[in-house]
């Protein structure tokens, strides 16, 4: 029932743009592990990160995901803002990787705001921005073995969280990354006798340091 647009608020403190937001804006709290969006979804508002990160992920039509980038604070999703904007409903799924604090704009103000230079330039970079970011995904997928997709997968949520723990099951992860539970399985357990990763119940830590110094 959201979209996501990218925009850190403050960049629109003092401008006519700033008033605007601060007259229609609205503050929501979810913790981590919880659901913002899902496909199908009918986008009302767009969700503005202020605090914590979203992990965004696209599903087929057979419900098969795959893990595509993260929304850090003062950013969002402009494949959902597309959605916005042209009425159709929502392609992606976001979960909260960490608590969360997100600025709620409702979706009509996507396009009346085109009107501010801001606001443009906002979008414009938001979108460039998950263009680059959805090239480096289909790199990976297209020509990485799973278990470097695998390796990528857990740097990249350890980078949007700060914390070297990984919350999810292998099954949590393997979903994440289209790939059977048994290989996933497989790969960490080979991770962890690397000294890469420390297994546990339910999640798992990563040792970046371990990693980088093995290079």
């Amino acid at each position: 029932m959201f979209a996501f647009v990218k925009a850190p608020a403050n960049m629109f403190s003092g401008s006519d743009l700033g008033k605007e937001f601060d007259k229609v804006v609205i503050k929501r709290s979810l913790a981590a592990g919880s659901e913002l969006m899902q496909p199908g979804d009918v986008i009302t508002h767009v969700p503005i990160v202020e605090k914590g990160s979203l992990r965004i992920l696209v599903q087929d039509g057979e419900g098969h995901e795959r893990f595509l980038y993260h929304i850090m604070p003062g950013e969002s999703c402009a494949m959902s803002l597309t959605c916005c904007s042209s009425n159709r409903t929502s392609s992606v799924r976001a979960v909260v990787e960490e608590d969360a604090e997100l600025w709620m704009i409702p979706a009509r103000y996507t396009d009346e705001w085109m009107v501010f230079p801001e606001w443009r330039r906002y979008v414009s970079d938001n979108q460039a921005q998950r263009f680059g970011e959805l090239l480096e995904t289909i790199e990976v997928v297209a020509f990485h073995k799973m278990d470097e997709q695998l390796w990528d997968y857990l740097v990249k949520r350890v980078h949007a969280t700060g914390s070297a723990i990984v919350k999810g099951t292998h099954e949590d992860i393997a979903n994440e990354l289209n790939s059977p539970r048994e290989v996933i399985t497989r790969l960490l357990q080979q991770l962890q006798r690397d000294g890469r990763v420390t297994l546990g119940r339910g999640s798992l830590e990563v040792h970046l340091a371990t990693s980088n110094s093995g290079s």
